[in-house]
């Protein structure tokens, strides 16, 4: 359960299947109390045990949380019921009827329909149940799509008890974005990516392009996942391709444009399918996964035999630059332009009927297809003027937006009738962009800077790449704790919008110092970074860390320098310094062990040394936090967007009564040799040397400080980048980013 959360509902999940399994496992894994009824209650156990095998669960005791059964009797003290049968008008309202008396007055009802409009859907719902029924679309897998298509009551608007109640918990509770849709088929998402994965299909064939040039030409330049567009179809399910696109296509009026590209009766596809080529369904059971590619290195021909796949060749290949790509005239070129073209002229069309703004159709991409940006983000990026006379006849809204300043004009975003708006921020939400605007900014460098809030809460911001600790950054550091004297800081969080807390020490400067030789070069760099981080666990406020994304060797480190951390519960913490040549430097290796001992973890220096040199990350922040690497009172949150929000309530509430920590006592290890298992499976005799230096320095007797502990850190560590096997690997990581196993 996530760390001083308000009360959460009951949740009530109907129909077994994937999807409904889905949302159950991640209802419970945000720690609520969950029913998961089916027709079959022997099917709803095994959909418990499958979301298991899966990793639907961020912890294997979350299941605990949910009771399966079939009996509706078991839906009367829930808060909120969610639908997740099968796309079948008929049997959703013989389901709410049957469901109703075992309701309370107060239960929310929604449907997890993907294409089914709420206006057809609430004629089977009780009229007094009406205006607490909603749509709530959850993307597959839910724990790891981030989308949530919201469609509530037109009886009511957005504003309404049961859209606010259901927004608080998609949102805060499970993390996800819930993305306010009109009732039109296909809602948001769905609607604009159908057309652009129908047309990419019949775009490919008109140019006669092979699926591989396809997925490479509308790729890469365009910030679209790797898996392309056919590679998608695969991982969808060929299975599921006429279902979802003749239940959209029959709820369009006949005047849609989703018509000229009609996927959902592709006779192509139905023989794959009949063939037993369904995608990644088809690879279930250990077997390769066979839709329009069979694994990696096989593509399907027009004879329905698989053949070698080859690398595309083409002159858009390689280039990331989505105008030049369309700029090119060469077969992937012109197809990459059409698609473009045709999917950014469907969007403007529709954008009046289906969302209020522009930005809700990019979120919809971003969010439901997974592109880095969306196609109105795009547009704007490629240049309105050039994509205008790209055009026959352009559309309306490129006109409008072009004569706006973009779809995105000086921090507002286009209306889907052509007026710029601003764009509404979610409750709860703060960005360092906006806390910047009312804060005094102390101190600025290239790697970062200190803005002091109103509360004086302070904020330390890195601008390095990734949030990289580099010698600027350490060096700033320092400055900020030589500042909270004079400024009477009351609370540091470190943190910034950047979806990456840090990805650890500078790379070039640690290999600099490795290829350097010397070894006062390379102690002066573990120790700059030692000191540092030492400063921040024992400086005179509370240090606070918002961590999102990756926080890795130095980045870990610095976490783990907090006196407490806000966490979204996907961040991934390691130590992956094995594969640049020494072990954790900068305090790494004492502060994990004091948290073991702290967890009251047996064996810790065991546990310690092992997690260091598997350099592989815990599974999540509720793993890490059950297994001791954090703390108790340390706060996991499923919202990715209220990390800041979150660390700076909490730097607030520590500021008021705060004492310092005392230097403590950690012992030396005096047991059986901490590497006695080593050398492992696929482990170099490289390895084994950093390892084996890492049990030595933990190994002794007696006691030391932490701060003895930490100087012993160092001084062990700095032979270990003299060695000219690891002078290779610092070298190898600094340039390639990819570890060397020599």
């Amino acid at each position: 359960m996530q760390n001083g959360s308000a009360p959460q509902p009951k949740v009530a999940v109907i129909g077994a299947g994937s999807m409904g399994t889905g949302i159950a496992a991640l209802c419970a894994s945000a720690g609520m109390e969950v029913v998961l009824l089916d027709q079959d209650a022997d099917a709803a156990a095994r959909g418990v045990e499958t979301q298991l095998k899966r990793g639907g669960f961020y912890l294997e005791e979350d299941a605990a949380r949910i009771s399966t059964g079939s009996d509706y009797a078991l839906l009367e003290d829930c808060d909120w019921i969610i639908e997740a049968i099968f796309e079948d008008l008929s049997a959703k309202h013989s389901l709410y009827t049957a469901i109703e008396a075992h309701l309370s007055p107060t239960a929310i009802v929604s449907s997890n329909t993907s294409t089914l409009p709420l206006s057809a859907l609430v004629e089977g719902v009780a009229p007094t149940r009406r205006e607490r029924f909603a749509i709530t679309h959850f993307f597959n897998p839910p724990k790891v799509m981030p989308l949530v298509e919201l469609v509530v009551n037109s009886s009511t608007d957005e504003t309404s008890t049961t859209a606010d109640t259901l927004r608080r918990i998609i949102e805060v509770d499970l993390g996800k974005t819930a993305l306010p849709c009109r009732d039109t088929p296909g809602f948001i998402a769905n609607r604009v990516g159908c057309y652009w994965l129908a047309c990419g299909v019949f775009r490919a064939r008109e140019f006669d392009i092979d699926y591989a040039l396809a997925d490479a030409a509308f790729g890469r330049a365009f910030g679209i996942p790797r898996t392309g567009i056919f590679g998608l179809l695969d991982y969808i399910g060929l299975q599921l391709v006429a279902p979802i696109w003749n239940s959209l296509e029959n709820a369009l009026d006949p005047g849609d444009r989703m018509f000229s590209v009609p996927l959902g009766t592709d006779e192509f596809i139905a023989e794959l399918v009949k063939r037993g080529h369904t995608g990644r369904s088809a690879g279930s059971g250990g077997k390769v996964s066979e839709g329009f590619y069979r694994g990696r290195d096989e593509v399907i021909g027009a004879d329905f035999n698989y053949v070698a796949r080859k690398s595309p060749e083409d002159p858009v290949i390689g280039l990331k630059d989505p105008r030049e790509v369309m700029s090119t005239d060469s077969p992937g070129g012109r197809f990459a332009r059409a698609l473009f073209l045709n999917t950014l002229s469907y969007c403007c069309e529709v954008a009046p009927e289906i969302a209020e703004h522009v930005g809700l159709i990019d979120e919809g991409f971003r969010l439901g297809f997974g592109w880095k940006k969306g196609i109105f983000e795009l547009a704007d990026e490629i240049g309105l003027d050039w994509l205008i006379t790209a055009y026959d006849t352009p559309p309306q809204l490129l006109v409008d937006a072009a004569a706006a300043g973009g779809f995105y004009p000086e921090g507002k975003v286009l209306s889907s009738s052509g007026e710029p708006l601003t764009p509404e921020v979610s409750a709860g939400v703060v960005t360092l962009a906006t806390v910047r605007e009312k804060a005094h900014t102390l101190l600025t460098s290239p790697a970062g800077a200190l803005h002091l809030l109103d509360n004086n809460v302070a904020i330390l911001d890195f601008h390095t790449p990734l949030n990289s600790l580099s010698n600027e950054a350490i060096a700033l550091i320092h400055s900020t704790l030589d500042a909270i004297e004079p400024h009477a800081i009351a609370a540091l969080v470190i943190g910034n919008d950047k979806p990456v807390f840090s990805a650890g020490a500078d790379l070039p400067s640690l290999a600099a110092a490795a290829e350097s030789a010397s070894a006062t070069e390379i102690s002066a760099v573990l120790n700059a970074g030692s000191q540092a981080l030492l400063g921040l666990k024992y400086c005179p406020i509370p240090v606070i860390g918002a961590v999102r994304g990756v926080a890795l060797g130095g980045g870990f480190e610095m976490a783990l320098a907090c006196d407490r951390l806000v966490l979204h519960a996907d961040a991934r913490l390691a130590f992956p310094e094995l594969n640049v040549g020494l072990y954790p430097g900068w305090t790494g290796t004492v502060a994990l062990l004091s948290r073991l001992r702290a967890a009251g973890v047996s064996n810790a220096h065991q546990r310690a040394f092992n997690f260091i040199t598997a350099t592989r990350p815990a599974p999540n922040a509720f793993a890490a936090r059950r297994d001791g690497l954090l703390r108790p009172t340390d706060v996991v949150l499923l919202s990715f967007d209220r990390i800041l929000a979150r660390a700076l309530e909490e730097a607030a509430a520590l500021a008021a009564d705060y004492t310092p920590p005392a230097d403590e006592f950690l012992p030396l290890y005096s047991g059986p040799a901490l590497d006695r298992e080593w050398p492992l499976e696929n482990t170099t005799a490289n390895d084994h040397a950093i390892a084996a230096q890492l049990a030595r320095m933990y190994t002794g007797t007696g006691e030391l400080t932490f701060r003895q502990f930490a100087e012993r850190e160092v001084a062990f560590d700095v032979p270990l980048l003299l060695m000219p096997a690891n002078v290779e690997r610092a070298l190898h990581m600094a340039r390639t980013r990819k570890p060397l196993h020599n």
